[in-house]
């Protein structure tokens, strides 16, 4: 899935000149992603995780350098530091080709379970209190779909019935008291499902693709990535659920306004990862193939505002 730019072992070695005078011994694409083209080089004294972007133009991938060297200089200890071209740039260009290269960590991206989510809430939730400066970087808006914005695409002639129909039924006069509300706010990932992380020895070690990363409210953030981490056949588990947030409370507690809306924060979640496929592949043209994919996120809503109220 990670593999849609095909470069040629010439094409690639062209972009690693630009970084280092290694020769590269091999490499192979990896089926990461869906927004770039991902491929391991080796060589005779490294490996590196070679990124070619597929969906976002250069000036929002050099955005997305600028938060990770904030978290950089915040000390965050799972995100992975781009490396620079020897002219010192962060995002590297030849050709029609743009991207990034990385130090390549090994790990393996875990299965949902206790301990998987316990980890996941606690890195999410130290990135919520770096005291990254956020001056200058890119708010979420654009990129990722907040409340507000879903509120307002749910109006449009474009918006799919059902999803319209849907985000009416499962919040109705809670979404409004929603985007009324004050919530904190700093550096937000925007997509940490469990495959956006590496596990070492059952332990996070990384944090990957903060290409939905920016400035946005730490509720909306807790919202997608228990939507898409606490998962068991497909559906939102109670029980990994507060196994993620025995993890994220451990290091920040939840303020009493965000605990009060965190069941809406994991619905609107759901919604603003479905707004995103709806742009990209019913919309647009990133994936044809996958322009109903957003109907799985919509019925995964349902089943967990009726899981939630069977438990009440």
């Amino acid at each position: 899935m990670g593999d849609y730019t095909k470069l040629t072992i010439s094409e690639i070695a062209e972009i690693f000149e630009l970084y280092v005078t290694d020769s590269i011994e091999s490499f192979r694409a990896l089926s990461l992603g869906i927004s770039n083209s991902n491929y391991e080089i080796i060589t005779a004294n490294n490996k590196y995780l070679l990124k070619v972007s597929n969906d976002k133009n250069k000036e929002q991938v050099l955005d997305e350098m600028r938060i990770l060297e904030e978290l950089r200089k915040s000390d965050y200890p799972y995100s992975i530091i781009p490396i620079k071209t020897l002219s010192g740039e962060l995002v590297y260009e030849k050709g029609s080709y743009y991207g990034v290269l990385f130090p390549f960590v090994d790990g393996i991206p875990p299965g949902p379970g206790d301990s998987t989510c316990f980890e996941i809430g606690m890195a999410l939730a130290k990135l919520h209190i770096t005291k990254a400066n956020t001056e200058g970087l890119r708010p979420s808006e654009e990129l990722s779909y907040p409340a507000s914005i879903i509120a307002e695409y749910s109006k449009q002639s474009t918006c799919p019935d059902d999803f319209k129909e849907l985000l009416d039924g499962l919040l109705q006069d809670r979404l409004q008291k929603y985007l009324t509300t004050n919530f904190d706010k700093g550096i937000i990932h925007g997509d940490l499902y469990y495959d956006n992380t590496l596990f070492h020895n059952d332990h996070i070690v990384a944090v990957l693709d903060f290409e939905q990363s920016g400035v946005g409210e730490f509720i909306l953030d807790l919202g997608i990535s228990i939507s898409g981490s606490c998962l068991e056949k497909g559906r939102i588990s109670l029980p990994l659920m507060e196994s993620y947030l025995r993890g994220y409370e451990s290091v920040r507690p939840l303020p009493l306004i965000e605990k009060e809306f965190l069941n809406d924060a994991v619905i609107l979640g759901l919604f603003s990862i479905a707004l995103w496929r709806i742009k990209r592949f019913k919309e647009g043209t990133l994936n044809p193939l996958m322009a109903d994919s957003y109907k799985q996120l919509l019925y995964r809503a349902e089943i967990f505002k009726q899981t939630v109220e069977t438990n009440d």
